[in-house]
């Protein structure tokens, strides 16, 4: 029986360009989750729109695409963002000349992942000790800022001179990130003598296996739910993270090291917050200062003020040696 060819792809359709970004340098550089999910969002998009020439998309065709998806507006604008990818890479490879996302506007508007509160933290901390495994993985992300795809991964090999050092996985290039080297907190030590096993990553499931990225993101989701804490999320605690470095008056360079950021765009989030936050409590002392001056009482001021005056009149007043102070003198 002779084998079924694959069906042929046009030259020139959406489809054809999706292909040629599937075998470029570009693509193949990105984190396997990264390729994973960019070949799902695309080929969904190619089985609608794949036979259409490229050159022949618009602007309006990705809104309305965009728009077809508004139900889930984090897919609609992932759309958007792959598309744009795509595009600019075929600009670069000479195959465009023309980028049709460029200039979309996202319609998802919500600030994403809840960032967890101080009480947040105490609420889970309370709900798990010191020995457990969500306990354990709450101050591995706390203290590192690590997201959950690296999480899952770290072990005592991980473990060099009182730090924990690790490439990332997430990213155009590995090697664009490089190495990250981070110190092991006091939160975070305690809770890693606790360990009791001997696997090759610090967290791992109810059978002793290591956890996938998802399977560790619906086993965290169960934790919050457990605790009470239902708008609570893995990828919420490195923004916690990152938060609390920012508000300790750490640089956007520092934040860039320690999260992996290859640009300042998402380390200025987190330092304007910071910065702005500290600018209204500094508003607020001013404020508080100015109405403690206002509050002492109007007959305190005055007779204050009258001292003054008194004391100033003695001054100010005339002596003439031949009278009286102040007086005309004495003719006599």
């Amino acid at each position: 029986m002779s084998k079924q060819r694959a069906p042929t792809v046009e030259l020139g359709t959406i489809r054809w360009l999706v292909e040629n970004y599937f075998r470029s340098k570009t693509f193949l550089s990105q984190s396997p989750v990264t390729r994973k999910d960019k070949r799902s969002v695309l080929n969904r998009y190619c089985d609608v729109v794949g036979h259409v020439a490229f050159k022949k998309l618009r602007k309006s065709d990705i809104e309305a695409s965009q728009m077809k998806r508004a139900k889930t507006p984090g897919a609609a604008d992932k759309l958007v963002k792959y598309l744009k990818a795509m595009f600019n890479w075929a600009i670069g490879a000479e195959i465009a000349t023309s980028n049709p996302a460029l200039g979309i506007t996202k319609i998802n508007n919500a600030d994403g992942f809840h960032t967890w509160s101080e009480n947040q933290v105490n609420t889970f901390r309370a709900a798990y000790p010191i020995g457990t495994t969500a306990r354990l993985a709450l101050e591995l992300m706390l203290n590192l800022g690590v997201r959950r795809s690296d999480l899952v991964l770290l072990g005592p090999a991980n473990l060099l001179d009182g730090r924990i050092e690790f490439t990332p996985l997430k990213g155009s290039s590995r090697r664009a990130i490089g190495l990250i080297s981070l110190p092991i907190t006091e939160e975070l030590e305690e809770a890693l003598v606790a360990i009791q096993h001997q696997h090759k990553t610090f967290l791992v499931n109810e059978y002793g296996k290591a956890f996938s990225s998802n399977g560790f993101g619906n086993k965290m989701r169960q934790w919050c739910n457990d605790a009470g804490l239902p708008e609570c999320s893995s990828h919420g605690l490195r923004k916690a993270s990152a938060t609390i470095l920012a508000e300790a008056g750490a640089t956007e360079y520092q934040l860039m090291a320690i999260f992996g950021w290859s640009d300042s765009k998402m380390a200025q989030l987190y330092t304007k917050a910071a910065w702005a936050k500290r600018v209204i409590d500094a508003g607020f002392e001013r404020r508080k200062s100015y109405l403690a001056r206002k509050s002492v009482p109007l007959s305190e001021r005055r007779s204050s003020g009258e001292a003054k005056r008194g004391k100033n009149a003695e001054k100010t007043v005339p002596q003439i040696k031949s009278g009286r102070p102040g007086g005309p003198p004495n003719l006599k």
